[in-house]
């Protein structure tokens, strides 16, 4: 099972578009602050991980089990079902496209849903090659 950070990187290179609709306040000042996800899975193979996601502002940093971090810009698009989470990588080129990863929020939990490269999630589930990341505000 790839890391959700390299399925991230390979999606800023191979996704199309970027939404350009405002986010429901709510899940905008819901959405703030860090999350720890504590698992992730894919076609129902489970593993237990420990990747920290801070939401600030506009801004999202991911750091992995290793420490090492990554900045990017996100918007919310709460349009469709799913909702998603468009991000961008603070470093991007400019030729470097956003990524849409689905997600959906419960109050002190957060699940994200990445689908294979060049194609966006479906439904908050772990099918079809999707990578379902399950987080927990962090402190809850």
């Amino acid at each position: 099972m790839k890391t959700s950070l390299i399925i991230l990187v390979l999606f800023c290179a191979l996704s199309r578009g970027f939404a350009q609709d405002a986010a429901k306040p709510n899940d905008q000042a819901n959405i703030q602050g860090a999350w720890l996800a504590q698992s992730e899975s894919q076609n129902g193979i489970k593993k237990d991980v420990d990747y920290l996601y801070v939401f600030k502002g506009g801004k999202l940093t991911f750091r992995d089990e290793t420490g090492k971090e990554m900045k990017y810009s996100f918007k919310l698009d709460t349009t469709g079902k799913p909702r998603l989470i468009i991000i961008q990588p603070e470093d991007a080129t400019a030729n470097s496209a956003p990524v849409s990863v689905a997600y959906e929020l419960d109050g002190d939990s957060l699940k994200i849903v990445v689908a294979p490269p060049g194609l966006r999630p479906t439904d908050i589930s772990d099918k079809n090659n999707q990578e379902l990341i399950i987080c927990k505000r962090n402190g809850s």
